[in-house]
């Protein structure tokens, strides 16, 4: 398809500029691993990785404090203790009460079955019990979640159960051991315990990688978990026993919105109308002099994982997915050299190229109410409206360098551009228009489409739109209210 067009509206009433900072829709995985730079950063949610091996590692009746995946546990005369080798000491809780205090929404994601619990693999197994009424006290899965939601369950809403479980269990990446069947039973005894500690828990099925089904010749993990569902006869009733579908992206821009769409045409199919969420996407670099990767799956340079995080970001949001997280924020370990790093910091407290990025694209598009894509064989172009300003998104699919063409908003107070590095320039508009000149991408192929599109440029313009006084401003009346193109 060498062109098409999407749209996703927000009220206008729900949002409103100063309400949101930071903006919750744009996230970092693990971003307690740096608290301090993800306050300053506006980051506005993170996944925390809660793993029930270490919670309840000696038995069902055990029960250890909760600390996040990738800080070091020091016993000391004040109590526990957790750090990693860039920030100071965090306290018990102090990374959730960091959170709170910065408005930093936590998705925790539950994982990794205890030796004890399973007859099958540590940390992959099916949970011994898992088909017990949930009530049972041998059903141990359901004990957890119980305890752990009423443990948080008044700071923590978002509970995403495992993660990627569409890997086979022959696969050397396997997290998860049990059939789809099992799966949705996992999910199916999460919520229901969930929901009757905190009726505003929020259950999201496990981020699914897309491609494990491509490459092996599967139906989509999503179709066939529904089809499952749809033979237990308290799923409809139930919503199907979850409130959010989850994907997670990697190296190949381009696929984003495809992904993206193709788990709400798969809902769609099940009668059913839910969240989507990019819990991760990222695409690491080869070239790192502090860390270099000498076999990469996808030969992608520093700029271009910064070009590649702006780009999956909004493809997602144009998608129509709700939430998007860049994984991740820190490098916890130490560079075993030859192999990917992701961090937009390094482990020695560094920032790639991509932390700029992360910065440019959350301090220009929070807020926004509306995104329209318009895909071109040459560009994309997306524009995000939000009550002050316009953005506009754009950068080339292949190795050749254009012009793209951007019709000034009517009531423009201001304009720049600004590119992933941060440097920003004013611009004017000509006969009513802009032209951003757009550098090819760098490819590894015939110039033909990019998994990695050219750096991207962002077109800010600032408008006087007063949401509650819209009656006297004609210009910002037919913007928002327009069911057409943003671009006159």
């Amino acid at each position: 398809m060498l062109s098409s067009a999407a749209a996703l509206w927000f009220p206008i009433s729900a949002v409103k500029a100063d309400e949101i900072k930071p903006d919750p829709r744009f996230g970092i995985v693990e971003s307690y691993q740096a608290p301090y730079v993800a306050s300053e950063w506006d980051v506005g949610w993170d996944r925390v990785v809660v793993e029930w091996y270490r919670v309840q590692p000696l038995g069902p009746n055990s029960w250890m404090p909760v600390y996040p995946h990738g800080l070091d546990i020091i016993e000391s005369s004040g109590g526990s203790i957790y750090r990693n080798n860039i920030e100071h000491s965090l306290s018990q809780n102090e990374w959730l009460e960091q959170a709170g205090k910065h408005r930093r929404e936590i998705a925790a994601l539950l994982i990794g079955t205890p030796e004890w619990a399973t007859k099958g693999l540590p940390r992959r197994g099916v949970p011994d019990g898992l088909y017990l009424p949930v009530s049972d006290s041998d059903n141990h899965w359901a004990n957890f979640v119980r305890r752990i939601v009423y443990e948080y369950g008044g700071l923590i809403k978002h509970w995403i159960i495992w993660n990627e479980p569409d890997i086979a269990p022959d696969h050397p990446g396997a997290q998860f051991d049990g059939s789809v069947e099992d799966y949705y039973r996992l999910v199916k005894v999460a919520a229901i315990v969930a929901k009757e500690v905190d009726p505003d828990a929020v259950i999201h099925l496990g981020g699914l990688t897309f491609w494990h089904d491509v490459i092996y010749g599967r139906e989509p993990y999503l179709r066939r978990l529904l089809e499952i569902s749809i033979s237990d006869k308290d799923a409809t009733s139930n919503d199907f026993y979850f409130d959010v579908a989850t994907v997670h992206v990697y190296f190949n821009s381009e696929s984003v919105y495809q992904i993206v769409q193709m788990q709400f045409d798969i809902l769609a199919e099940f009668g059913l109308s839910k969240s989507v969420w990019m819990n991760e996407t990222n695409a690491a670099p080869m070239d790192d002099p502090l860390h270099p990767w000498y076999d990469p799956i996808v030969p992608v340079t520093l700029q271009q994982q910064a070009s590649f995080l702006i780009q999956s970001s909004v493809l997602a949001f144009a998608a129509g997915a709700e939430r998007i997280a860049i994984y991740k924020l820190f490098d916890h370990v130490g560079p075993v050299m030859g192999l990917e790093s992701y961090g937009l910091i390094r482990n020695d407290g560094s920032l790639r190229p991509a932390s700029s990025a992360y910065r440019v694209l959350a301090e220009n598009l929070s807020d926004f109410q509306r995104v329209d894509h318009s895909i071109w064989p040459t560009h994309h172009v997306m524009t995000f409206l939000s009550p002050t300003r316009r953005t506009t998104v754009a950068w080339a699919r292949t190795n050749t360098s254009i012009s793209a063409i951007v019709g000034a908003i009517l009531d423009s107070q201001g304009a720049f551009v600004i590119d992933q590095r941060a440097n920003r320039l004013p611009i004017t508009p000509r006969n009513g228009q802009y032209q951003l000149g757009l550098s090819g991408a760098d490819c590894n192929n015939d110039g033909q489409i990019c998994a990695v599109g050219g750096e991207p440029l962002l077109l800010v313009e600032y408008q006087q739109c007063d949401l509650d006084h819209l009656v006297s401003q004609h210009d910002c009346t037919l913007m928002i209210s327009s069911g057409g193109k943003l671009l006159p």
